[in-house]
């Protein structure tokens, strides 16, 4: 594909651009801002731009644009098809969307002395950009439903009309129609989230464009290793909405299998715990009769806002890990469990994983430097769904951070 890729610093007081660059596609060309003042440098990455057929960079649509915009808006570049790697980054990479070529040589952990440097970051999302197309073209082969709908929601605005050229060559097909859309959905969606709320949500696709390409992105690895990046969530609010919709509220349909199976406490019990697990028959909830084990993990699954209090030796870990553990794989969000008791933290995570769940950690005083760091980053990209933590943490400014990266289950 013939394009420039750019980027820009701008100050965050002043709103003005302090430098800039661009390099074309094959390396023939670049340019950097300073040297010249500003106007130059304007017009010489317009004339980089032109014979191009797209424009690249990272956050170029909501960012570097808007910028270019304002400060010359009859620039010629601004004409052209936009391909935006932040965009495309959670479809291309659902497994890890914190890409490891995407400016994370600014990291502060990394490289805290280091000076944005427009030209290296238009260069990095080249590198980027050809990563995700290879790894798009790989999906393609084995997922065609979901790049063909993804094709289909992210060209929904025909300004966008770069994104329609980049799936086109990446599916060896142009933009499908809407019947052919549905179709995949269905796929998609079959067995995977409710059948009714899906059913209703394809009649309506178009009307999701962005948010539904992440929601989908999100669902095809759902269960671990998988994290909605945080820009998503604040940018595509309704891509949040969609998965709690699709996932998260059981229906009344007695042959919808997602709900029937995701949403009922035996059967998640036994999915985590093993088939010849059943809730301890005492102590029994006095409205109900049922075993209130039972009782706490449906009012827990359901969202709502309970009290268990059970005697020492009943079963009590249980009954906020069931509901935990399905409510990661339903929507990827994380439990926090507050507790001061160091050795009880060890023994719960201990337990979770000879069942053979990975999806648990603790952060406590007693880590090592590089244990902590590791706990955090698995936080991060999202392959906890339950961390144990002593109160004392959530004071650290680290931990909040990485939190503050995740949506915490209700």
């Amino acid at each position: 594909m013939s394009l420039v890729s750019i980027d820009l610093e701008v100050g965050c007081e002043s709103g003005r651009i302090h430098r800039l660059a661009g390099v074309h596609g094959d390396g023939s060309a670049s340019l950097a801002f300073p040297p010249g003042k500003l106007p130059g440098a304007l017009d010489a990455l317009d004339r980089l731009a032109d014979g191009v057929a797209f424009l690249l960079g990272h956050n170029l649509i909501a960012f570097d644009l808007p910028q270019l915009r304002a400060a010359q808006p009859n620039l010629r570049l601004l004409g052209k098809p936009a391909i935006d790697t932040l965009r495309l980054n959670p479809l291309a990479f659902p497994r890890n969307p914190y890409h490891h070529l995407v400016k994370h040589y600014q990291d502060g952990a990394l490289l805290g002395n280091r000076r944005n440097d427009p030209l290296l970051d238009a260069k990095l999302a080249l590198q980027v950009f050809t990563d995700q197309c290879a790894s798009l073209k790989a999906m393609q082969e084995v997922s065609p439903d979901l790049l063909l709908t993804w094709h289909w929601l992210t060209t929904q605005d025909h300004g966008t009309g770069g994104l329609d050229h980049f799936f086109t060559e990446v599916r060896g097909a142009g933009r499908p129609y809407a019947s052919q859309v549905r179709a995949a959905l269905t796929r998609l969606l079959d067995n995977t989230a409710c059948a009714e709320v899906g059913a209703d949500i394809i009649l309506k696709a178009e009307q999701f464009s962005w948010a539904l390409a992440y929601a989908l992105a999100w669902m095809s690895v759902a269960g671990g290793n998988s994290v909605m990046p945080p820009w998503v969530r604040h940018q595509f609010p309704e891509a949040g909405r969609l998965i709690r919709a699709l996932r998260d509220r059981p229906c009344s349909s007695p042959g919808c299998v997602w709900c029937r199976r995701e949403h009922d406490a035996l059967t998640q019990l036994k999915l985590w715990y093993g088939r010849d697990y059943d809730f301890r028959p005492e102590p029994v909830d006095a409205a109900s009769g049922l075993p209130l084990q039972r009782v706490i993990v449906e009012a827990a699954m359901r969202g709502e806002h309970a009290l268990g209090i059970l005697p020492t030796g009943t079963g009590k870990s249980l009954c906020y890990q069931v509901p935990a553990l399905s409510r990661f794989v339903r929507t990827g969000a994380l439990s926090i469990v507050i507790s001061p008791l160091v050795a009880l933290m060890e023994d719960q995570v201990k337990g979770l994983r000879e069942r053979g769940i990975e999806g648990c950690a603790a952060i406590n005083g007693l880590l090592s430097m590089p244990e902590r760091a590791d706990v955090l980053e698995r936080v991060r990209l999202g392959d906890i769904g339950i961390l144990l933590i002593a109160p004392e943490q959530l004071r650290n400014k680290s931990v909040r951070k990485v939190l503050a990266q995740r949506e915490i289950g209700a």
